[in-house]
């Protein structure tokens, strides 16, 4: 029975089986029972070897062909012209025109010691002649030790012609800390091979040679794992002469090689974790170099694969995203990208399932019963969950976005109204947290974790804010309908009684207005009694007029109607008038003089510029026809002395 509890109580149970399985192994199980019956086999041949005197006349004629093979693999070395050139003489920018002619008399001093060595021991069983069991030993001892030189000595020349491409400081950094490396796991890998050999394994004991391989494998494991920890970013440079990067364009191959070579340490890490897994749970019997170079195959052409796959996808979906098209074009856009993402999710779990098989392991059979299905379905369930959720998320946005663009598909600009400009990007982020939050919680569902206590604590929390904060909930109410009801929107110049000017933002509890003085202020929509906007329909700028009692009024009429109608002729104001001026009549008589009124309508907002234009033209045609806007002030005439003499004159005569 899977166990409950979810992916976390899963992973548990798992982990607990996984533990009694490898303890099972190493003490009753086959791994157990293997090491049991190695060590009576190997007891009983070295009791027989010992007690018949061949062990110390092997040891003797085993050592002295070892001991030869040394002098000649390191003696020779010593000699001047066979000694390999020092790295500073080696790995010199100067040499480039050389250099397949220096790397190769560097490959022949390195192999001229290694040559004879490895004579010698092939030659050596029978020069001396030995039984063919010592012979087999002889050589299962001596060539992986040989192969590793081997790689060491071909790999400085190797490393040598990559110094112009990847520069002389990292082919020196490799030979020095990544070659020795190499030499070890060549050496461990051979051993491993040669120990599956049957003639080898029938001298040594069918038994006495499993363990033998069991003990070589980990070690190799480990080795590797090790070496790939500690050199990840030198072969990774070494490899593809960056820091990591990756070629984004070019062939199929190039980018294969780019991305495998920034990747190495993970597909390294696969082979040796799988490789180690294997041996582990007694699944593993073939070599590793041949699943090694299998498993590589497999990995290059599912690569090979999801990578053209992809390159078409991001083809189709660059054509979508530059070409032209309504809503159904862009979600598509966006859909190829979430496709290309999960398509190499699906070739990085495909990878893991053909890797593992070939390590003998079979994952599908796992995942699909027993403890591995409980693990695998709230895995399942928590993926279906987010890509549902970003779906969800990518089609919501990608509407919004195409709602609110300045232009339409054909380039013209698009009226849009305030209330979307609004309401949309308010209602697109309630729709995130509402995503956000019920995928958390079914996340944490499938996880394990009991989120009935969650929901209920919500709605606990709800209930006590709908009690405790009714002025917040009487602010959302009211501002959802002003929003609902396209009383407000942002940009509108607003006038709520004690408070004026432009909204810069709005929210579901408060609206934010920016007054001329530049001061910003936050009102709840609860407080907001009464509002008027001024920048809904049209703009009325109210023409008032004082002339003098003497004036012509007609004639003032037939000017101010001229003057409006000269604007609205003006194309610098025409886009902005409805109408022209509109004159209302003769409105009042007082002591200043005769007020006529009328009236421009203008679009929103606009009533304030055309009426600064229109009083200034005004001014100047008044001016031009002599008529006064105020009368003249009353002012006292003092005759002169001269005029009250002839007055006398007058009143005496």
């Amino acid at each position: 029975m899977p166990p409950e509890g979810g992916l976390l109580g899963a992973v548990a149970v798992g982990l607990t089986d996984v533990g009694q399985t490898v303890r099972e192994q190493l003490t009753s199980g086959s791994i157990g029972s293997r090491v049991t019956a190695a060590a009576s086999q190997a007891e009983t041949r070295l009791v027989n070897a010992f007690s018949s005197g061949d062990a110390p006349g092997f040891l003797l004629w085993a050592g002295t062909g070892w001991g030869l093979a040394l002098m000649l693999l390191y003696g020779l070395r010593k000699l001047r012209w066979l000694r390999p050139l020092p790295p500073g003489h080696r790995f010199h920018p100067e040499r480039r025109a050389n250099l397949w002619r220096s790397a190769g008399l560097d490959t022949a001093r390195r192999l001229a010691p290694w040559v004879p060595a490895v004579a010698l021991v092939l030659a050596w069983p029978a020069m001396v002649p030995r039984s063919g069991d010592g012979a087999r030993i002889f050589l299962a001892m001596a060539l992986p030790f040989l192969i590793g030189s081997l790689v060491i000595r071909l790999g400085g020349p190797l490393l040598f012609l990559l110094g112009p491409v990847r520069g002389w400081r990292i082919v020196a950094y490799a030979e020095r800390r990544i070659l020795p490396w190499l030499g070890a796991l060549a050496t461990l890998s051979f051993a491993s091979t040669m120990l599956r050999a049957p003639e080898l394994r029938w001298t040594l004991g069918w038994d006495v040679a499993a363990v033998l391989t069991f003990l070589v494998d980990l070690a190799l494991g480990i080795v590797a794992i090790v070496f790939i920890l500690n050199r990840r970013r030198g072969v990774q440079r070494l490899l593809s002469g960056t820091r990591g990067e990756e070629a984004r364009e070019g062939k199929l191959y190039k980018v294969i090689g780019a991305r495998i070579a920034a990747n190495w340490h993970l597909l390294g890490l696969l082979l040796a974790v799988g490789h180690l897994f294997s041996r582990l749970f007694g699944v593993g019997g073939g070599s590793f170099i041949g699943r090694a170079m299998v498993t590589l195959a497999a990995v290059a052409i599912i690569m090979a694969v999801t990578f053209a796959v992809s390159g078409g996808l991001a083809k189709l979906a660059t054509s979508m995203q530059y070409g032209k098209g309504g809503l159904a074009r862009r979600l598509t856009w966006r859909y190829l990208g979430v496709t290309r993402q999960l398509l190499r999710i699906a070739a990085f779990i495909v990878i893991m399932v053909v890797g593992l098989r070939i390590w003998n392991v079979d994952a599908i059979t796992w995942f699909s019963t027993g403890i591995g299905f409980a693990i695998a379905r709230p895995i399942l369930s928590i993926a279906t969950v987010l890509l549902l959720g970003w779906l969800i998320w990518v089609t919501l946005d990608t509407a919004v976005d195409f709602a609110l663009q300045p232009r339409d598909n054909t380039g013209r600009a698009r009226d849009h109204s305030t209330r979307a400009r609004t309401l949309l990007p308010l209602l697109r982020n309630f729709a995130f947290v509402m995503l956000v939050v019920l995928t958390i919680i079914a996340v944490l569902s499938n996880l394990g974790l009991n989120v009935t206590p969650l929901l209920a604590g919500a709605g606990v929390f709800g209930l006590a804010i709908s009690f405790g904060s009714q002025q917040l909930v009487q602010d959302v109410i009211t501002g959802l309908f002003m929003l609902f009801e396209d009383t407000i929107a942002v940009g509108d110049t607003i006038d709520t009684g004690d408070r004026n000017g432009t909204v810069e933002s709005v929210t579901i509890r408060t609206v934010r207005i920016r007054d001329g003085d530049g001061a910003l202020h936050t009102i709840p929509f609860s407080q907001i009694k009464a509002m008027k906007n001024r920048s809904r329909g049209l703009g009325v700028y109210t023409v008032k007029v004082v002339v003098g009692y003497d004036a012509n009024l007609d004639r003032v009429m037939e000017v101010m109607k001229e003057v409006g109608q000269s604007l609205r002729e003006d194309p610098l104001f025409a886009p902005d008038m409805l109408t022209g001026l509109e004159i209302w009549g003769v409105d009042q008589f007082t002591l200043e003089g005769i007020t006529i009124m009328g009236g421009l309508k203008t679009r929103a907002l606009k009533q304030w510029g055309v009426g600064r234009a229109f009083n200034l033209r005004l001014k100047h045609r008044f001016d031009e026809e002599g008529i006064l806007l105020t009368p003249p002030r009353p002012s006292l005439m003092v005759p002169s002395p001269q005029a009250f003499k002839e007055l006398e004159a007058d009143i005496g005569a």
